[in-house]
């Protein structure tokens, strides 16, 4: 059976997605892969006619570039996902978590341009969705988000940063980073989620290299229906019930299989993610434990790059 091959071209090794995509693309059968990592590999007009002769384009480059090099793509028939933060709001641009919803897969399927979301918001908009959408959660609802990332969510240059031996002692703690609030990523989950206010954002940086974990905290008598947090957990279980990358712990035995402490870098090498709901009739803590460069990153691109190519969604990634 011949398979018909796909050229995907990696433009640019900016950012942590750039770290591993194109080792998760190696060895499909249906995929010639070409990764542009060196700006001197090629000129300019040679970097252009690749671009535009690829069936798929993976922008793995800063807003700014991505921002110049769209443009350039003038062939229609070339599919582009952008890892940057450039177009994530833009309204013609799909959203590229496909299990957010029934319309958010859609689109990413139809879709001719696609913005990769932030690590911190893949968790963050999964564990939000589902409330917002019942109507559980009001719009105008106060929202503190927390998340603890490992190191290799800043890139090569962070990386190099914290392995040096003789980096400073302060990188051996956990670092609070946004202190003056004014992350995309609060627009990001607004835009995504349908939230009306910023939600404050604490975010962490730690002394591990990948993992992400990501919680909410809700006080249930604040919200728009008066539930416990089984209930809660019931209408998150239901949610992704039918998401083979997603996987919903239990919760009456989630605390004491996890022995009362939950590891920000307990999924680290996994293509998948964690939920988790826990408390009681008064507060609910909700949270997303997943790798950064996994599904909260280069997974998650490569399931959208399946998904606009007609190919197995989970191919490369299950």
């Amino acid at each position: 059976m011949c398979v018909m091959v796909k050229k995907v071209l990696i433009d640019g090794h900016y950012g942590a997605i750039s770290l591993n995509i194109d080792s998760m693309l190696d060895g499909r059968d249906d995929l010639e892969v070409i990764a542009l990592k060196d700006k001197s590999a090629c000129s300019e007009e040679q970097r252009i006619a690749l671009v535009n002769d690829a069936d798929i384009v993976v922008l793995c480059q800063s807003a700014q570039t991505a921002t110049l090099t769209v443009p350039l793509i003038e062939n229609k028939a070339t599919k582009i996902i952008d890892t940057s933060n450039a177009f994530r709001l833009a309204p013609t641009w799909a959203y590229g978590l496909p299990e957010l919803s029934y319309e958010h897969r859609r689109r990413v399927m139809s879709s001719r341009l696609v913005a990769a979301p932030a690590p911190l918001a893949v968790g963050a908009s999964l564990i939000l969705m589902p409330l917002v959408k019942a109507k559980i959660m009001p719009p105008y609802h106060p929202l503190m988000i927390s998340s603890v990332v490992g190191y290799s969510s800043g890139g090569t240059k962070m990386i190099a940063m914290y392995e040096d031996p003789n980096r400073p002692t302060a990188l051996s703690g956990a670092r609070q980073y946004a202190l003056d609030q004014t992350m995309m990523q609060q627009k990001e989950l607004m835009h995504v989620c349908g939230i009306s206010y910023r939600p404050a954002l604490s975010p962490m940086i730690d002394d591990f290299p990948n993992g992400m974990l990501v919680t909410v905290p809700l006080h249930l008598r604040t919200l728009a229906k008066r539930l416990h947090s089984k209930q809660i957990w019931e209408y998150i279980s239901r949610a992704y019930d039918r998401e083979p990358l997603i996987e919903v712990a239990d919760f009456d035995s989630a605390v004491t299989d996890l022995g009362g402490f939950l590891d920000a870098n307990g999924m680290a090498g996994s293509n998948k993610l964690e939920l988790f709901v826990f408390g009681d009739n008064d507060i609910c803590l909700i949270a997303a434990r997943y790798d950064n460069l996994g599904k909260g990153g280069a997974s998650n691109v490569v399931q959208c790059m399946n998904l606009m190519l007609g190919a197995d969604e989970f191919k490369g990634i299950i």
